[in-house]
């Protein structure tokens, strides 16, 4: 709670309010925790540790690693992209994709050897490796892979070629290309619908969403409805079992693969559908299964001497952003482009955190800037860490920017300062909200009231998102402001996010916060008024508008990276998205079974390269 986060100790005070929206009609109930100082001494005293947990002898039979996962159903086994079939085949190993990504985030060629793209960024032209065999199923050989077989996938998935695909990127696909083609059994072309610098490293890409590449040769022979319920593809490992929502098991295909370095070191993985966390926990804990998905309360219950973490890098990262700061004048594309936005709700009021250009005054952008960079630093991200993720996640100080990057130069970090954030706010006009606060504490006149917004991720207010959301707020609390924890739906906040309406700062990852999501991808779109009439992190910038297109359009990786260079800059010298923590989506294997399992980064999978897992 947040009594054990806040250095000067807190109480919550949990309001409910009823919200109608017309006649006695009750549409929502909201939570809303106020969180005020408290002494010292009101906190419970600290419980005994629990003793961790050891690795137990498993009962999984030998030769096999069995991993419990999350979610909500596996699904069944389907070999058709427009059907859906699941994306993560390319990462479990059974199918693959044209490229996959390097420890620097560059591109490294799998199905795909090369490519190159015209000079006007107007379509590309793709290799294609030779000689790569299919798998044999159910006795049928259905040859070797050519660029045919890649074009068949891709317009199959694509919902421009193939208006009826429910592939998970099928939209993705139609607003970057149209149709693929192949010219011959290596080469591959296609036209750009729009240009997008990470289509190599997203779209076609292992880390990203892209596609499988399945045999055009086995849908030609034996029907649509054939390869809904069977995976003819080429990955290292080929389907044995799949029990619809309940588990499959995949077995290293016979001979050695053509890519030596994904020929697996395990001959057999079952993967197992767990939804409920604790129950995945209790499996891992007494040997039914060799790995599983544990939340971090549950993995800070088990002796990392016994266990293993590993991950494919994809913690989801919970930060602050200050919404209406509406910066933009115009629409920047649509069919309003270049006409006037109406008028900006967010800057009636003189709120603390929110700039707007000379409506309260000349220094008002610079006055909002300084409060919003002494509420970064009132907060100590590290006993965030320590106390809600058991240590076991990140410190983010900049929202979309992992610190553990070779890119990362510790410029851009916020200290824990909570004497400096009174000091930066009483340097302040307190010409803002007057009388909305107690005089009473450090801040005196300079006081304010605060809100902050659990944001939808992990679960919402009723998850560690709210958990945060309370520590935030209660380190504010803690520097004389008073502040509120907002813990309402989604469903009611998300209007004043597309509106652009909001003014509470609120705790979210907003699209792209996920530590997996490679450095130079574009940056900045939901920060902008491309995305009027949908999804916003709630502020806009004309000088984000730049560099994101900079970042998008980018012809090469390293001009992508110069331009996010300059998006960490302003976003922190702006201070709008101070970040928190990081919360691992993790998996931990028993040491006794398993050796070792680095898993390559992916951002769009937690469960990644199994031909790396190695068995004791």
């Amino acid at each position: 709670m947040t009594a054990v986060i806040a250095c000067g100790g807190t109480e919550t005070v949990t309001v409910v309010e009823t919200v109608v929206v017309k006649g006695d009609t009750v549409v929502e109930t909201v939570i809303v925790t106020e969180v005020a100082t408290a002494t010292p001494e009101a906190a419970a005293p600290a419980e005994e540790p629990e003793e961790l947990i050891t690795a137990p002898d498993t009962t999984t039979p030998a030769g096999i690693a069995v991993i419990a996962v999350g979610g909500t159903g596996l699904g069944s086994q389907n070999g058709l992209g427009s059907a859906q079939a699941p994306d993560g085949l390319k990462n479990t190993g059974i199918a693959e994709t044209l490229f996959r990504r390097a420890a620097d985030d560059s591109e490294l060629p799998w199905i795909a050897t090369g490519f190159t793209i015209a000079p006007d960024l107007s379509s590309a032209t793709v290799k294609i490796q030779q000689g790569i065999p299919f798998q044999v199923v159910d006795g049928n050989d259905f040859g070797t892979l050519t660029a045919h077989d890649v074009a068949f996938s891709m317009n199959d998935a694509n919902s421009v070629t193939t208006p009826e695909s429910i592939h998970g990127q099928a939209g993705d696909f139609a607003g970057l290309w149209g149709e693929w083609t192949a010219i011959d059994d290596e080469t591959i072309t296609f036209d750009f619908t729009a240009f997008d610098s990470t289509w190599k490293d997203d779209y076609v890409n292992q880390s990203g969403q892209a596609f499988n590449v399945f045999s055009k040769k086995a849908y030609d022979d034996m029907g649509a409805d054939w390869v809904r319920d069977h995976i003819v593809a080429t990955g290292p490992f080929q389907v044995e079992e799949w029990l619809r929502d309940e588990s499959y098991t995949i077995v290293n295909r016979p001979g050695e693969h053509w890519l030596p370095e994904l020929e697996p070191k395990t001959e057999r993985i079952q993967i197992v559908q767990v939804s409920e966390p604790t129950t995945r926990a209790a499996l891992l804990r007494t040997g039914e299964v060799d790995m599983a998905a544990l939340e971090p309360k549950d993995a800070a219950k088990f002796d990392l001497n016994d266990f293993t973490q590993t991950s494919a890098g994809g913690a989801v990262q919970l930060g602050v952003f200050f919404a209406g700061n509406l910066w933009e004048d115009t629409y920047a594309g649509g069919a309003n482009e270049g006409n006037d936005l109406p008028t900006k709700a967010t800057f009636v009021h003189d709120i603390p955190w929110i700039g707007s250009p000379g409506k309260h005054g000349d220094d008002d952008l610079e006055q909002a800037k300084n409060i919003r960079r002494a509420l970064a630093i009132a907060i100590d991200r590290d006993l965030v860490n320590d106390t809600l993720v058991a240590g076991l996640g990140d410190v983010v100080h900049v929202e979309y920017f992992n610190a553990s990057s070779p890119n990362w130069t510790g410029e851009h970090e916020y200290p824990y300062d909570p004497d400096g954030a009174v000091e930066l706010i009483l340097a302040q006009d307190n010409d803002y909200q007057r009388g909305s606060a107690g005089k009473d504490g450090p801040l005196g006149e300079h006081a304010f009231e605060v809100s902050v917004y659990a944001g939808p991720e992990l679960g919402g207010g009723g998850s560690i998102t709210g958990e945060v959301a309370d520590a935030v707020a209660g380190f504010w609390s803690d520097i004389g402001l008073t502040t509120f924890s907002l813990k309402f739906s989604y469903q009611t906040f998300r209007p004043t996010v597309v509106g652009r309406s909001n003014t509470h700062p609120w705790i979210t990852s907003c699209d792209k916060g996920k530590a997996a999501i490679p450095w130079h991808f574009p940056k900045g779109l939901v920060q902008t008024t491309l995305t009027r009439g949908g999804f916003s992190c709630g502020f806009e910038s004309p000088v984000i508008l730049d560099l994101y297109r900079r970042m998008a359009e980018a012809p090469d990786q390293a001009s992508a990276t110069a331009a996010a260079n300059e998006y960490l800059d302003y976003v922190y010298e702006q201070n709008l998205q101070p970040g928190v923590v990081a919360i691992p989506d993790a998996f931990y294997f028993n040491n006794k079974k398993i050796k070792s399992f680095p898993m390559d980064k992916a951002a769009a999978a937690n469960l990644n390269s199994l031909w790396n897992l190695e068995l004791q």
